[in-house]
């Protein structure tokens, strides 16, 4: 039965790690980050060790008879102890949670430490008596912080995969159950060999379940990073057209990355960093124009669109539009408006509070500018 089961946990184990280990370096500062990785990573080896084909490998290599009945069982109990530091982080403040988290992982250390030596000295009684000892009160204290801290979550992919969770922790004790029996058993000279397969089956689907719990945020968060990183693409490439027009008039406004130290080029190709750039090299566009922005072509433009029936903010917007193409030919044929007929860009009183509401204003200017409205001078230079 486990030589079913242990591959696919495997997977999914594995699954998780390389969906964590992407964001791993980034944060290096999140405790709670770096121990759901390892508890993915240490789930994955205790099935690896578990499969009788690795199991007899490491036999045949290591010249050690079950050698990997400690290596499987201490990655186990290494792994609750991570959980537990992930679900202190997650559920109180850093100070109380650092100290907690190395009495956890102090507990686990203690307990691998003493299946090494009940192993070593061949007391398997006393061996199997520790672990699962150490395993089911493990369990219990993750199924039921794991019920606390969905009550008290405010993220739905966080609360799903809590209770997921916990729900794995209960299902593994039929394991725990077993092995109890086990050890029991043996002091009456019998045995629960026939549960053996019931035993494995609530090990594997419980643990099962418990990485599909915590898989759950940590998809939620992967697929809204990729919904941000493609939003971020598609402002880049939206607002190129705004972009264009200021840059046929006004190449001055592209930031010569050309300077850059060649060890940061790299930076200055990620998304996030292009679309900073190019938003701000059109705010700069926008202060080059600004002195030729006349208000009788802002009166006329706000005329055309109320007929339209436009309002608001998509009003404000394709105003803006107009001044922009309007104050970008006044400034090709050098004519400036009186100084009393100067005026501000429609748009100016926008508020915006976060970063990406800045880049949607700008990309609600860009839709309302007639397509190919400008070409710029030099092609080749255009690589924002």
């Amino acid at each position: 039965m486990k030589d079913l089961l242990h591959p696919i946990s495997l997977a999914v184990a594995t699954l998780g790690f390389l969906c964590l280990l992407r964001d791993v370096p980034t944060r290096r500062r999140d405790p709670a980050s770096t121990a759901l990785a390892a508890v993915f990573m240490l789930s994955g080896l205790s099935f690896l060790f578990s499969i009788t084909p690795m199991w007899n490998y490491l036999d045949r290599v290591l010249g050690t008879v079950n050698l990997s009945v400690p290596l499987a069982q201490g990655c186990v109990v290494a792994l609750l102890a991570c959980q537990q530091v992930v679900l202190t982080y997650w559920g109180s403040p850093p100070e109380v949670a650092r100290r907690r988290s190395r009495r956890w992982i102090g507990a686990g250390f203690a307990v691998i430490a003493g299946l090494l030596v009940l192993f070593a000295l061949d007391w398997y009684a006393a061996y199997l008596t520790l672990y699962v000892t150490a395993y089911t009160i493990g369990e219990l204290f993750l199924a039921r912080a794991c019920w606390r801290l969905a009550r008290r979550s405010t993220r739905g992919s966080v609360r799903v995969g809590l209770r997921i969770v916990a729900l794995g922790a209960t299902v593994t004790l039929g394991y725990s159950a077993v092995r109890i029996g086990n050890v029991i058993a043996g002091a009456f000279d019998t045995s629960l060999a026939d549960w053996e397969g019931f035993a494995w089956t609530c090990g594997d689907v419980g643990a099962m379940l418990t990485l599909i719990g915590w898989l759950v945020p940590t998809i939620s968060d992967q697929a809204q990073s990729v919904r941000y990183r493609i939003k971020q693409y598609r402002s880049y490439y939206g607002l190129r057209p705004l972009w264009l027009a200021f840059y046929s008039e006004a190449p001055e406004i592209e930031l010569p990355i050309d300077r850059v130290d060649p060890a940061q080029r790299r930076r200055f190709r990620r998304i996030s960093i292009r679309l900073y750039r190019r938003a701000v090299e059109i705010r700069d566009g926008r202060f080059v124009i600004r002195q030729y922005l006349d208000a009788s072509v802002r009166e006329a433009s706000e005329a055309r669109h109320r007929a339209r029936r436009l309002h608001g903010k998509d009003l404000s917007a394709a105003v803006t539009a107009d001044q922009i193409l309007a104050g970008i030919a006044a400034r090709a044929a050098g004519t400036r408006p009186e100084p009393d007929q100067l005026t501000e860009f429609a748009d100016s009183g926008r508020q915006t509070s976060r970063p990406m509401d800045d880049i949607d204003a700008l990309l609600d200017v860009a839709r309302h500018l007639p397509r190919q409205s400008a070409r710029a001078p030099h092609l080749e230079r255009v690589s924002a």
